[in-house]
């Protein structure tokens, strides 16, 4: 018994130290039917405008659960901490390839045409919520410890 708390505390204090490290495990990628969900509960979609992304979501899945571009945000209130220490050990990152370029271009462009077909599903007002949503937190939602506004 006093193995298994041992064991037990050391586990939540590993945890614990790799959770002030800064640590964090990867998003989970949303599949089609729960963004979809997610919509519906965020935006208050109809049945049938339910059906109509759950469509357009599955038909546009690749581009809506690929990588996320794009890196840190700066802290909110203008302080730079350890930014500065941060940045002078980081290495430079690597020039994009032409084929890189090209596959973000397509990616940016499929993005655009999912856009427009989302746009002439949602009304004016559902539509300028997920452009705030997804503009503020990403298709995924708020991140780790941000609250929603």
């Amino acid at each position: 018994m006093i193995v298994a708390m041992v064991a037990l505390l050391s586990m939540t204090s590993a945890a614990m130290a790799q959770q002030q490290n800064g640590e964090r495990k990867a998003p989970k990628k949303m599949d089609a039917q729960e963004m979809t969900t997610r919509m519906t509960k965020d935006l208050g979609l109809t049945a049938d405008q339910q059906a109509k992304v759950l469509s357009l979501n599955k038909a546009y899945e690749d581009v809506l659960g690929g990588p996320r571009m794009g890196g840190r945000r700066p802290p909110k209130d203008g302080c730079k901490c350890d930014a500065d220490k941060k940045k002078e050990q980081r290495p430079e990152r690597p020039q994009m390839t032409d084929a890189q370029k090209a596959e973000m271009k397509q990616h940016a462009a499929k993005r655009k045409e999912y856009d427009q077909k989302l746009k002439g599903i949602l009304t004016v007002d559902q539509y300028k919520n997920y452009k705030k949503m997804h503009h503020r937190h990403g298709p995924r939602g708020p991140r780790p410890g941000e609250q929603k506004k």
